[in-house]
């Protein structure tokens, strides 16, 4: 498995389930994605996420420099805004999800924007 998307109903989809652009658009809590380097990287906090490759969260002006850019089609998901109980209960699913392989160092990103 190479990424998995949390949904704020605790839903999950995957790469096993069907391509990015098959993956629900809205309500997006939180992407976990395989890392050789760290076990699992964990997105969140951001209020969009797109494909190219992988997936990368952005802000507004990433978004535009994205959909923008030359190319094949884009896949683009929204996250979503809720209590912060909610928020945490999705993100320690996705962070024990044994889908995954365990989380085995932070890398750097993610120590700046801040761990929750």
């Amino acid at each position: 498995m190479r990424w998995i998307v949390w949904y704020d109903d605790g839903s999950s989809f995957t790469d096993q389930d069907g391509e990015p652009h098959e993956a629900p658009r809205w309500g997006v809590i939180c992407i976990v994605a395989y890392s050789a380097d760290h076990g699992r990287m964990i997105w969140h906090a951001t209020d969009y996420y797109v494909w190219d490759e992988e997936w990368i969260s952005c802000d507004f002006v990433g978004l535009i420099d994205y959909l923008t850019r030359p190319g094949r089609e884009k896949t683009v998901l929204l996250g979503r805004h809720v209590p912060p109980r909610v928020f945490y209960e999705v993100y320690r699913q996705a962070e024990a999800d044994p889908r995954m392989p365990p989380k085995t160092s932070a890398d750097p990103l993610e120590l700046e924007r801040g761990l929750p």
